[in-house]
C-alpha cells in the first residue's frame, strides 16, 4: 500500500507509461486529467497530505466520482485523493488545478491542456475585482 502522496504520484506516472491512465479517462469519458497542489509543489515548506487530482468530464456525461476515486485509489494504492471536478468548479479554484504548476496526466486532444488553462487563468483575472468587492461588501465597507 503506498503511503505517501508522492509515492502516489509515481504510480500515477507509471499508470501514464503503461496506457492504464488513459483506459481509465476513456471509461469515464474525461477529456483532461490533472495532478496539483502540494504533491507536485517540490519546494513545499511541508509533506503533502494528500494527492489533488482535477478531472473534466465530456458534456454531456456525467461523472462516477466514487469510481474514479475507487479506480484511482487502485491505481495508486493511495486513499488520501481529493478530486475536483472542472466542470462545476469555482473559477479560483480551477485557475489553482490548472495553473503553471499543475502536471498533466491525460489530455483527449493536443493542446487541450494549455487552452483549458489559459481560459481558467484569463477568468480568475478577469473576475478578481469582483471577488474583492464581495469581501468589501461582506465586511461591510
Amino acid at each position: 500500500m503506498t503511503t505517501t502522496p508522492r509515492e502516489a504520484l509515481g504510480w500515477l506516472h507509471s499508470a501514464v507509461e503503461s496506457g492504464e491512465v488513459e483506459r481509465l479517462c476513456g471509461r469515464y469519458d474525461l477529456d483532461l486529467l490533472v495532478v496539483h497542489g502540494s504533491a507536485v509543489e517540490r519546494e513545499s515548506s511541508r509533506a503533502p497530505a494528500d494527492l489533488d487530482i482535477a478531472c473534466r468530464h465530456r458534456p454531456g456525461t456525467a461523472l462516477d466520482v466514487v469510481g474514479l476515486i475507487n479506480d484511482l485509489m487502485g491505481l495508486t494504492g493511495f486513499d488520501g485523493i481529493d478530486l475536483l471536478d472542472l466542470n462545476t468548479a469555482g473559477v479560483v479554484a480551477t485557475a489553482r488545478a490548472l495553473g503553471p504548476r499543475s502536471l498533466l496526466l491525460y489530455e483527449a486532444e493536443p493542446s487541450l491542456f494549455t487552452l483549458a488553462q489559459i481560459a481558467a487563468l484569463t477568468m480568475e483575472m478577469e473576475t478578481r475585482h469582483l471577488r474583492l468587492l464581495d469581501l468589501k461588501l461582506m465586511a461591510g465597507r
